[in-house]
């Protein structure tokens, strides 16, 4: 075999290298910290690829490493892909990058990948290794790749780490709750270390995740601390932030949004590049978030160096995405799980009349390649395989993709609430307990209890109520018909006053014409993306415009 040159390209500014090893991002490796350069040392001194990924197991943070050895090219992204990397081989190339356009220079032939196409529109990400290029891949969250320099084949992959539950606690609620409280604080003890005493800043909402944030640090004596809220003036969640913001002590900074300021903003280059660049052939960019980090930015009202903290993902940790029914009886059938996760996670839009089955079975046979293809589970492994596959796929493409909003900016974040501590107590919660978050309910109602507005106390309260019992009555079909229409009814009155005021950067003829209820702005969003990313057929252009276009 010939051997096939491997480049590496690595466009951020944030990669340190040591020798032949790069490192983007930190880590807390034995309870010590690490910046990306002590990384880059560590790992570049390890003398075997054993070493290297017993190092890589050690490492308790947000970070990616590409490695060239002797031998092959080592990479691995961590648990989250909270920084991804691409990977094309092709015409006697191959190339390793941190921009999925990157991996693409230098290739011949570029053509588009059609299930990936269908599967991005109805989630908003390609799953698995797949991208929206047929033959460009992604390194997987937990995974490490080796790529042997002297092969031309595709490298080998292995999952390093898979979000599995067992050994369970046997203990009481009590006792879970006080060991809970001690984990978060070496959680967040842990942050204040790597954080090293610049600003931190908070994106607080009225929910349950910012408000363990918040607290945390308020615990732990930190005072440089902002908070920060957007929307039109008066939503129920700003209200809310900036009332556990002042009873904190903590500053807070709210950013009016409007539909005028989303057609302003959406207009600028910047908003272009940014959309340009933060999918990544892969994920629908995060948009929510932007304009309210480019004011505080360039306004100065955060600080240069701050550090963003935001609250992904607590709540998927502590089992709000388990579906219910699963812990209804002992067993959950194989088709049952499949059919879950179809549901939950392919709705952006309708699945295609014209290609139903086709999808569906295709959508089947990827979602098989995390779950399996047969049998049928107990409770606890069924709601088991629909978070590792939630984790590796919705969580770590489209929740902590969502990072990319604050490096756009120049500002380094932290994801405390996926510190390994935090997400391996969790793997030991039994089900039960973790069901509609349970114990995590019952751990803020004893350890959280605040004087202020209850978490997620918004003026929906009563239709949400309405639907749930519905549901729960055995109506479920109904209930999603009462909600979509109840939906259609409230959105397509608030087009240009939604909280967020976000709708306003859709055509409102196209919104009218194709809003039905059930889709919400990423679904706009991910059918845009995907028509910047490939070629129409009645347009005839590249596949990937944007590298005509200096991406």
């Amino acid at each position: 075999m010939n051997a096939m040159p491997i480049e590496i390209a690595l466009h951020s500014p944030d990669w340190s290298t040591c020798g032949g090893t790069s490192v983007r991002g930190q880590a807390h490796v034995d309870n010590r910290f690490h910046s990306a350069a002590d990384l880059a040392s560590l790992f570049d001194a390890c003398a075997g690829e054993q070493q290297w990924q017993h190092a890589l197991l050690r490492c308790n943070g947000s970070f990616a490493i590409v490695s060239r050895r002797p031998d092959a090219v080592l990479a691995a992204v961590d648990r989250v892909r909270s920084i991804p990397l691409f990977y094309h081989a092709a015409d006697g190339r191959a190339r390793i990058s941190d921009r999925a356009e990157s991996a693409l220079e230098g290739a011949q032939e570029i053509g588009a990948n059609p299930l990936a196409d269908a599967e991005f529109q109805l989630t908003g990400y390609v799953t698995g290794d797949a991208t929206l290029v047929s033959g460009l891949h992604q390194i997987q969250a937990g995974e490490l790749l080796r790529w042997d320099a002297e092969s031309p084949e595709e490298p080998t992959r292995r999952q390093y780490y898979t979000f599995e539950h067992g050994d369970y606690f046997t203990t009481s609620t009590t006792d879970l709750i006080a060991r809970l409280a001690i984990v978060h604080e070496r959680v967040f003890r842990r942050l204040v270390d790597g954080v090293a005493g610049r600003q931190i800043v908070v994106p607080l909402s009225g929910g349950h995740d910012s408000r363990l944030i918040g607290v945390s640090l308020r615990d732990l004596g930190v005072r440089d601390v902002v908070c920060y809220s957007y929307g039109l003036a008066g939503n129920w969640e700003a209200n809310i932030s900036r009332e556990l913001a002042q009873y904190l002590g903590f500053r807070w900074e709210f950013v009016p949004y409007s539909a005028d300021r989303w057609r302003a903003w959406s207009s600028t280059d910047r908003f272009a590049q940014y959309f340009r660049t933060a999918g990544n052939l892969a994920s629908v960019p995060h948009i929510q978030d932007w304009p309210a980090v480019w004011e505080l930015t360039r306004e100065g009202r955060v600080s240069p160096d701050s550090v963003f903290v935001p609250g992904h993902s607590g709540d998927f940790l502590a089992g709000s995405h388990i579906p219910p029914q699963f812990l209804a009886s002992a067993m959950v059938r194989h088709g049952a799980l499949v059919d879950a996760l179809l549901r939950a996670h392919y709705s952006l839009w309708d699945f295609p009349k014209h290609r139903n089955s086709e999808l569906r079975a295709a959508f089947v046979a990827k979602i098989e390649a995390i779950v399996g293809r047969n049998g049928d589970f107990a409770a606890a492994r069924a709601a088991d395989l629909f978070e590792q596959w939630d984790l590796r796929e919705r969580q770590a493409k489209f929740i902590c993709n969502s990072v990319r909003a604050y490096e756009h900016f120049g500002h380094e974040w932290r994801l405390p609430l996926f510190d390994h501590e935090l997400m391996d107590f969790w793997a030991r919660v039994p089900a039960p307990l973790r069901v509609g978050r349970k114990l995590y309910f019952e751990f803020a109602g004893e350890r959280q209890s605040l004087p202020v507005t209850a978490a997620n106390t918004d003026r929906n309260t009563l239709m949400r109520a309405l639907v749930r019992g519905i549901a729960a009555a055995g109506l479920k079909p109904l209930a999603g018909r009462v909600r979509a229409a109840y939906r259609r009814r409230q959105w397509r009155e608030q087009y240009a006053a939604s909280s967020l005021g976000w709708f306003a950067i859709i055509d409102e003829d196209f919104f009218r014409r194709t809003y039905t209820g059930k889709q919400i702005l990423h679904s706009y969003l991910a059918r845009a993306y995907r028509d910047w990313a490939l070629e129409s057929p009645e347009h005839g252009k590249r596949i990937v415009p944007g590298l005509d276009a200096g991406g």
